[in-house]
Parts: C-alpha cells; sequence; structure tokens
C-alpha cells in the first residue's frame, strides 16, 4: 500500500542585528534545532501553513514578517525507526520496526520586520536561538540543514 506523502512547510526567519541571523527553535521532543516548520493536511497551502506555524511556536505574525520572493527550496526524506537485532547468523542487524510515511519540508525565507521582537515559544520547543548563518551551518547536525542555510546565506547575498 503506498502511502501519502507528510508535507512539512517552514519558514526561516532571519533578522538583521547588526548581521544577518536566522532563527532556530530546540524541539522538545527531538532536541534537534531547527526552523519553524509544521504539517500540512491536504488542500492546505506550504506558504499558508508556513506562516501559521511560525506564527503558533514563535508569536510572530504574519504583519511581523516580510516573504523573501523567490525563494523556495525542499528537502525529502524516509523516517526511520529501527532497533537492532541479532540474526541467525549472528551478526547484528538494523531492523525497522515501524513505515512512516515520506517527508518533504517546504522552506521558504523571511525577513523580521523588527529584529528586537521578542519571540513567545510554544511548549513544543524548549529553547531559542539566532544564529549567523556560518555558525548555523557549523552547528548543523544534519547535511540537509547545511545545504539550507547554505542557500538561504547565499540567496540573499545575490538578491
Amino acid at each position: 500500500m503506498m502511502m501519502h506523502e507528510l508535507r512539512k512547510p517552514s519558514l526561516i526567519v532571519y533578522r538583521t542585528l547588526p548581521q544577518l541571523q536566522i532563527l532556530l527553535l530546540r524541539s522538545r521532543k527531538y532536541q534537534e534545532w531547527a526552523p519553524p516548520k509544521g504539517r500540512a493536511k491536504r488542500g492546505e497551502r506550504n506558504m499558508e501553513i508556513a506562516f501559521q506555524e511560525t506564527e503558533k511556536l514563535t508569536g510572530f505574525t504574519r504583519a511581523d514578517i516580510e516573504l523573501v520572493r523567490g525563494f523556495r527550496t525542499e528537502i525529502s526524506y524516509q523516517p526511520e525507526h529501527y532497533i537492532y537485532a541479532i540474526s541467525e547468523t549472528g551478526s547484528v542487524e538494523r531492523v525497522s520496526i515501524f513505515d512512516f510515511p515520506p517527508v518533504r519540508t517546504v522552506y521558504f525565507l523571511g525577513r523580521l520586520r523588527n529584529p528586537e521582537k521578542e519571540i513567545v515559544l510554544s511548549w513544543k520547543h524548549s529553547d531559542f536561538k539566532w544564529l549567523g548563518f556560518e555558525e548555523a551551518i557549523e552547528t548543523a547536525i544534519f547535511d540537509d540543514y547545511k545545504d539550507l542555510y547554505t542557500k538561504a546565506k547565499d540567496f540573499l547575498q545575490q538578491n
């Protein structure tokens, strides 16, 4: 049976104070640092969900953020949950224990109009930080995030 793709729209929020900085949130559940993102249902538009989720997770409204036109990028992956088991031959093998739908995260870019605006963190996140692009790239634990932050930085420098 074919599983439907899970869409997770996201808005990379940046500010200039005095350098360009992007907002990363720390997930309570997974302890990872990432831009705000949500889950879109069928029929929902990615950009609308990205703004709605950013507001829910940070308190920044659509009026607080200026969309950067022309930037849109995606990351797709297949989540896995697995255990290690000993095979009949005695070797250790990784065994998938759940089937999850493929995930496609669609990223947009937005500038926080007032760089001093206070963030109102949701209960889903334990912390936040503003990082320069280079620092965000250096501290990202996933290569996909390194590539994402590099694309956003390059786009802003060229436009």
